[in-house]
């Protein structure tokens, strides 16, 4: 069953490592109860029963917005999900359903494909020598404010016919949560509004609510993952004014729509950014504000979205910076503990905990400074250090080698390479992948390196810091051998091996 054990059990207190365990006896009817439920439109009552419970996330937990409140379903339920799931992603995949400009819950889309897609247009305004005003909208308590009429009725919209809505209405209404501290719990609510929070369909069905949103906008561009959603819009410095214009009439046409389908947008942790290069930033008047529902918005230096840290010149010397601190404490965490754990199991702790932290997003940010990459280094090789207990003062190379670890340089341009594959065979979504156009279907002349991708023609170093740029270079550098290996899995084994070989 290809869910993850360690999820926590819900109010039945069955945990999904227990079903794994008993699965050859209760297969039959588990599939028995689940095709019952799609076939007769009905989901159980007690599946729609959560368990809330508010671990502390700071400070006094006597104060209720210290706490933030986790909602935990009945394993079982997840299964039944993870069954209508698969077969309604494949519908909206097979007609084309979802919105292009939604990346959240969809195959072959991730954060890291959309940061690589709006961070690649705003270094493009640069190369043009305009700026882009980035908008980070907060969209408060989304997933609790989901109106079931609207999203039954958005349902039918896209196309499912009615046993499938009416499944959905059952599995939507009838809804009830206590909460439990400690032993005591409090007497059970009604829900009557929302997705569930926790369940794995909820994310999907919050797309398909705010699925027409980005074609009410007029002037910018908004896209989203699930309900992290960004206005933007690249504009010339002299334009400065109307586009100050066009965002406010924008987002005001987000409020609106949000209203009309009980969402609302908070002004004040709504983000902006006007992101540029530091001469054109120059011409940018300091006062320069956007008005939006009765607040004033003024631009910031610094936003997080989607896990990044952006700054107004995506230098990502913040994101950096604050990525080595976060990662150079936990490492230090685990040090103390070290001697818990035999040497593969605290290698397999550090990789999944630090240096899968140290990679996230990598090919948005990989353009990155020399002297970021280096702190990125001293990360990797503490850790190399914790694990193989080489002194301080002696050289890291060699136990870098017998962990079979990349240097960080190496890393990045693996994961580079990595995506760089996905965007030619297909595997990455459309705004990736219509990027790498090969040189023959642009010439008609035959030519000796007619299977090579296109170069884009870029004017300065901006340009060429986006992934179009650095993965069509990495595409066209790799030798055919390897460029026509038809498997992912394979190929990342052999260019890991290449990489290897070049480093050691």
């Amino acid at each position: 069953m290809a869910m993850p054990s360690n999820k926590s059990p819900g109010p039945d207190k069955i945990g999904m490592r227990v079903i794994k365990d008993c699965l050859p006896i209760i297969l039959g009817p588990l599939m028995h109860m689940i095709n019952c439920s799609l076939m007769t439109s009905t989901f159980p009552d007690l599946w729609k029963i959560s368990e809330v419970i508010p671990p502390l996330k700071e400070g006094d937990h006597e104060i209720a917005s210290n706490n933030r409140p986790l909602s935990l379903l009945e394993v079982v339920l997840k299964v039944c999900e993870k069954v209508v799931l698969n077969q309604f992603s494949s519908y909206l995949k097979e007609f084309n359903r979802i919105s292009s400009h939604q990346s959240g819950n969809r195959s072959l889309h991730s954060t890291e494909t959309l940061n690589i897609f709006v961070t690649g247009t705003m270094l493009e305004a640069i190369d043009n020598k305009n700026l882009t005003a980035l908008i980070l909208l907060d969209l408060s308590k989304a997933f609790d404010s989901v109106s079931h009429s609207i999203l039954l009725h958005k349902l039918s919209c896209i196309g499912a016919s009615p046993e499938p809505v009416k499944w959905f209405q059952d599995y939507l209404t009838g809804r009830s949560q206590y909460v439990r501290i400690g032993s005591t719990k409090s007497s059970a609510r009604p829900i009557t509004h929302g997705v569930p929070q926790g369940a794995i369909l909820s994310p999907l069905l919050f797309c398909i609510y705010i699925n027409d949103l980005p074609g009410s906008i007029q002037s910018c561009n908004l896209d989203s993952y699930v309900d992290d959603s960004k206005l933007y819009k690249s504009f010339c410095i002299y334009d400065l004014e109307q586009t100050t214009i066009n965002l406010e009439a924008d987002l005001q046409i987000a409020a609106k729509w949000c209203l009309e389908h009980q969402l609302l947008i908070n002004p004040e942790k709504t983000k902006f950014l006007v992101v540029g290069s530091r001469p054109m930033l120059q011409n940018v008047p300091t006062e320069i504000s956007l008005t939006f529902l009765g607040k004033t918005i003024r631009p910031v230096l610094l936003a997080k979205d989607l896990g990044i840290n952006l700054d107004s010149y995506l230098s990502y010397d913040d994101h950096i910076s604050k990525l080595v601190s976060s990662c150079m404490r936990k490492l230090c965490q685990i040090n103390r503990v070290k001697d818990s754990f035999d040497n593969e199991t605290l290698k397999l702790v550090i990789e999944t905990l630090v240096i899968n932290k140290l990679l996230y997003c990598s090919t948005v940010w990989s353009n990155t400074s020399s002297n970021n990459i280096n702190k990125l280094q001293s990360v990797q090789n503490f850790a190399c250090r914790v694990i193989s207990e080489v002194g301080k003062f002696d050289h890291i190379t060699p136990a870098l080698r017998e962990l079979n670890w990349l240097p960080v340089e190496k890393l990045l341009l693996e994961r580079d390479t990595v995506m760089a594959y996905k965007c030619f065979n297909g595997l990455a979504p459309d705004y990736l992948v219509d990027r790498f156009i090969k040189r023959s279907d642009i010439h008609d002349r035959s030519t000796r390196n007619h299977d090579l991708l296109d170069i884009p023609l870029y004017k300065s170093a901006a340009g060429q810091r986006t992934f179009n740029y650095r993965g069509v270079k990495i595409w066209n550098d790799l030798d055919d051998k390897l460029k026509n290996i038809t498997s992912i899995t394979i190929f990342k084994k052999k260019l890991r091996e290449i990489l290897l070989k070049e480093s050691y």
